[in-house]
């Protein structure tokens, strides 16, 4: 999980939930209420409980400004967000490849609904791949799609065209042209 703090009046501040050491977690649960286990804590998290939020990023800004003093932080509930890192993007990636193996829709349906993660993913244009390498394993590309458009290909380019059916070329070439319309 990564904690992105939006501040109206500063710079974008990422604190990355993983790195949180041991003696922070039980300052963190102790923070939010005397009662609270870190099971609880992570839930909270993933809840966007603000207080929650709050707490861990006082906690881990402290590490670079160590005079920081709680009631000295108070950002706004909206300024503060939770998006996930590469690693989760990755484990949700697992998911959507095994829902999609059993999806017979059309292209379009399955990249709307893998879409969804572009709001959770705090690196987008990863996010943004992973569906896309999704997809091509997928929905293949066309022998034909590659040249589609291209009246000056010649019969290499056409023969290297069907040569791109391979698992890795949709992929690249998928992730190409993702890349080129955004």
């Amino acid at each position: 999980m990564i904690i992105v703090h939006t501040p109206a009046d500063g710079e974008v501040e990422r604190f990355d939930f993983r790195s949180v050491r041991t003696s922070e977690a039980s300052i963190i649960t102790s923070m939010v209420t005397a009662d609270l286990s870190w099971q609880q804590v992570k839930q909270r998290l993933h809840e966007d409980d603000p207080d929650v939020l709050r707490v861990i990023v006082f906690v881990l800004k402290k590490r670079s400004n160590p005079s920081l003093r709680i009631n000295d932080f108070d950002p706004a509930v909206d300024d503060l967000a939770v998006k996930l890192d590469r690693k989760e993007v990755d484990g949700w990636a697992e998911l959507a490849a095994e829902r999609l193996a059993d999806f017979d829709g059309p292209r379009e349906m399955a990249e709307l609904a893998l879409g969804t993660i572009l709001d959770e993913a705090d690196d987008v244009d990863y996010a943004r791949a992973t569906i896309q390498r999704l997809l091509a394993g997928k929905f293949p590309a066309a022998p034909d799609a590659a040249t589609t458009g291209s009246d000056q290909s010649t019969p290499e380019e056409s023969t290297s065209s069907e040569a791109s059916t391979s698992g890795s070329s949709p992929t690249s070439s998928t992730s190409t042209e993702a890349d080129s319309t955004t």
